[in-house]
């Protein structure tokens, strides 16, 4: 085998691995085969806006194994004390739902605030007082604590993968995005009642592909945009890198694939009709050019540049003789409803009423109820505040607002640790700007937070948990796991974004990459 850049290959060294076997680098791979497709199935299952769809169980029972072998391999790599207030912090997070589910004593639930009409009931009854939870509902609890699973062995996971197992995650969620759009190209075909809208309450005008709301999908297109961003201006790197040379065509192939990509996922878009998607977009692309263009040359941008032009200029053309109206008229109403305003007055109202230690998690709905006046009763149904921070206050109380606090800080540092800490040695720069794409994730869906729930679907809480576990760096294999690592990457050679070297005439589809490899 003939190295790409003309670099000697070295023999591999032993280093107590046995031939032929299956290596320990197989629990790495294993856990990345799975992640990926935990993050399929939640895309594909979880679009839902409540708890407790056939497909919510069916995703956190796949999860199960994943959380199995993130814990497995975080115990392997003895190097959890480098981790321990992320997982310190993610332990208050799954223990919050848990603790509300203890029994009291009647003497303690019932001093809390919000229980009266419980405590009238079974006085009117004459019966006992039971022990009750804290939360108003603990079915709802328990549906809510569970849907934590698949986000939490997502993170979990993604702290054992190394940087090549972050990247192939990353273009599943790319692609499972592109498919959704396809998905939804499809549903506006088939009309209102097209039977590819998988959910009874939908948004019936418009694309949601595998959601059942269209601001949920929006959410889920911006974030796929901003990755497939970084893995089209890696390619036109390798194309302005190679223009001097004749080059493969596997590098205009994926540069191709990229732009179709992301050319899609502009359209669908503007199929989604979402005001809060279409505005986190146009804000997502420009944090895109900051976190491609910092520390580079400009030498993929010229190509970088026509391209988006001609993107924006095709899918503008293509798609304003059915959707450019529509989208106007969007824009054209008024941004805060009457409805909104009465949603947001009633939520404040009951989260008073239930402080400091809220109603429960999950609980929203029959809590809300309760606070709704007669004339605030219109034809929508309230299922969620639209505003995350006021849901999780009345849910959670203090101690909730307290923790998503902790959680907060903790992300806004690694965000800034993503931009300021030198990349680790074996990290490519497309591994830097997934992880700085990673912190603008988290921003865009905290913000759109604000305004909607794209949060409390299992979808986007798995994305949201891939693009946190990517602010923080891998954690390290085991010593034979290190050993192999090395071993191979004496037979591949590679190029540190810190030393650019020419490429040879057989460039490979991006700059700096190995993957996927040409074995030719």
């Amino acid at each position: 085998m003939r190295p790409r850049w003309g670099c000697a290959t070295q023999p591999i060294r032993r280093s107590g691995i046995k031939r032929g076997g299956a290596g320990p680098g197989l629990g790495r791979a294993l856990s990345s085969y799975w992640t990926a497709c935990v993050i399929l199935l939640a895309i594909v299952l979880g679009g839902a806006t409540r708890a407790g769809f056939l497909g919510d169980a069916v995703l956190q029972l796949i999860a199960l194994p994943l959380l199995w072998l993130a814990l497995i391999g975080l115990i392997e790599s003895r190097e959890t004390s480098r981790v321990r207030w992320v997982l310190s912090g993610l332990a208050m997070v799954v223990a919050l739902p848990l603790l509300q589910l203890v029994p009291l004593p009647p003497s303690v639930w019932t001093s809390l605030p919000g229980r009266s009409a419980i405590t009238s009931t079974y006085e009117l009854l004459g019966d006992p007082l039971p022990a009750f939870p804290l939360t108003v509902s603990p079915e709802a609890t328990w549906l809510s604590a569970l849907s934590l699973v698949p986000a939490v062995a997502i993170f979990l996971s993604v702290l054992t993968l190394g940087y090549e197992q972050r990247r192939h995650v990353s273009l599943v969620v790319i692609a499972v995005a592109v498919v959704s759009v396809f998905l939804g190209l499809l549903q506006v075909a088939g009309g209102p009642n097209s039977g590819l809208r998988f959910y009874t309450v939908t948004n019936t005008s418009e694309a949601v592909g595998f959601f059942a709301n269209r601001n949920h999908f929006a959410a889920l297109l911006y974030v796929a945009m901003l990755f497939c961003f970084c893995w089209l201006f890696e390619t036109s790197e390798a194309l302005a890198e190679a223009r001097a040379a004749k080059f493969g065509s596997k590098t205009v192939i994926y540069f191709a694939v990229f732009a179709v990509a992301f050319i899609v996922l502009m359209a669908g878009q503007l199929m989604a009709r979402s005001r809060a998607g279409l505005l986190l977009s146009v804000v997502a692309l420009l944090a895109g050019f900051i976190v491609v263009m910092s520390g580079r040359r400009a030498r993929g941008q010229r190509y970088l540049s026509k391209f988006l032009l001609a993107a924006i200029a095709i899918v503008v053309v293509v798609c304003s003789p059915f959707a450019l109206f529509r989208i106007l008229d969007r824009f054209g109403t008024e941004a805060v409803s009457d409805a909104r305003v009465a949603i947001i007055r009633n939520t404040i109202s009951a989260a008073e009423a239930y402080m400091p230690l809220g109603s429960g998690l999950g609980t929203f709905v029959p809590v809300y109820q309760t606070f709704e006046k007669p004339s605030d009763i219109a034809v929508t149904y309230v299922n969620h505040a639209h505003n995350d921070l006021l849901e999780l206050w009345v849910e959670t109380g203090i101690p909730g607002i307290l923790l998503l606090s902790v959680c907060i800080v903790w992300l806004a540092r690694r965000a800034i640790a993503a931009w300021t800490t030198a990349e680790a040695d074996d990290a490519r720069r497309i591994d830097r700007d997934l992880t700085r794409s990673a912190a603008v994730v988290i921003g865009l869906l905290l913000a759109h937070s604000l305004v909607d729930y794209p949060l409390r679907t299992s979808a986007n809480l798995a994305v949201f948990a891939f693009a946190a576990g990517l602010l923080v760096p891998p954690v390290q294999a085991r010593r034979a796991d290190r050993e192999m690592a090395e071993a191979n990457s004496r037979m591949v050679p590679h190029r540190s974004s810190r030393t650019p070297q020419p490429v040879r005439q057989r460039a490979l589809w991006y700059a700096d990459g190995e993957w996927p490899s040409d074995r030719n």
